[in-house]
């Protein structure tokens, strides 16, 4: 007789937030599902050029991820990377005027939907190739790790936030 192991049984804590959070992760889902729609809308009128890859139906991964990051820790992005821009805090005019080619968008209007990048939020990029991130983020992490380790600066602890995608077949 084959005896049937089972797995002892773990409860995650349940995560606890303020209602001023929660609002605060809510308007950023919202920011980026109306920019998203807006975008569409923009882009099936022939108005915006190029490629535009949607993040509708993910701004809840945008939101809680990035919103529980601090002002300092870097977000490493994908193709699809208007909605963590938004959410790493690039304003939504420099993001728009970006997917538009504009000079005052927040890479000068040079690198489009799939390429938004902002040193000011510690935003690394958005990347074309899947995965292509990957090595940025271990970048920005190991220069936190190695800036905190090897040289001594207690105040090099940065988190990286990589985003990247795995297809489907």
């Amino acid at each position: 007789m084959v005896q049937e192991r089972t797995l002892p049984q773990f409860q995650a804590p349940m995560a606890q937030i303020s209602a001023d959070e929660g609002l605060i992760l809510y308007e950023d889902m919202i920011l980026g599902r109306f920019f998203e729609d807006k975008c569409a809308e923009m882009y099936y009128r022939g108005k915006m050029f190029g490629f535009v890859h949607l993040y509708n139906g993910q701004e809840a991964v945008s939101s809680g991820v990035i919103k529980s990051l601090r002002s300092d820790d870097y977000v490493c992005s994908t193709y699809r990377d208007h909605v963590h821009a938004l959410s790493a805090g690039v304003p939504p005019e420099q993001v728009m005027a970006e997917l538009f080619g504009k000079e005052t968008g927040c890479s000068r209007g040079r690198g489009g939907s799939m390429h938004l990048f902002s040193s000011e939020h510690n935003l690394l990029g958005g990347f074309a190739f899947i995965g292509e991130g990957i090595p940025v983020a271990l970048g920005a992490a190991f220069q936190s790790r190695y800036r905190r380790d090897a040289l001594g600066q207690t105040d090099a602890d940065q988190v990286t936030a990589s985003f990247f995608w795995r297809w489907h077949h």
